[in-house]
């Protein structure tokens, strides 16, 4: 992440006293890093942290695949739509991204606007 998003070092550097808990904990300052990317409406920024996320749960282990989607994913969607709107960046989702999200949502009761209007979308 960090040689991929130089912009990313500030958030890590300040998270380093949970660098030893593990993976999830770990996405916890690069979730907030897309957040503020998100909320400053860097439409490239955007498009490459969603293709990172897809490379990871396409290629990582199944410890990334998890950090990926409990720590990072489920992160972004706790924060729809008081902090961000999913309905803003969910184009620059992966497949396998945005399936998670929608299957994340059925499993709340959930329904994120953005996952549910184009029934279609990513299948």
């Amino acid at each position: 992440m960090k040689e991929n998003f130089p912009e990313f070092l500030p958030y890590w550097d300040s998270n380093s006293e949970n660098h030893d808990l593990g993976l999830i904990i770990q996405m916890m300052p690069f979730g907030q890093y897309a957040i503020d990317v998100i909320k400053a409406k860097n439409e490239l920024n955007i498009k490459k942290i969603f293709d990172f996320v897809e490379f990871l749960l396409l290629n990582g282990d199944e410890s990334v695949q998890t950090a990926i989607t409990t720590g990072f994913l489920e992160h972004l969607l706790h924060r729809d739509p008081e902090q961000i709107k999913f309905s803003t960046f969910i184009q620059h989702l992966g497949k396998n991204a945005f399936q998670y999200c929608r299957a994340y949502d059925k499993f709340t009761g959930v329904r994120t606007e953005g996952l549910w209007e184009k029934e279609k979308r990513h299948k």
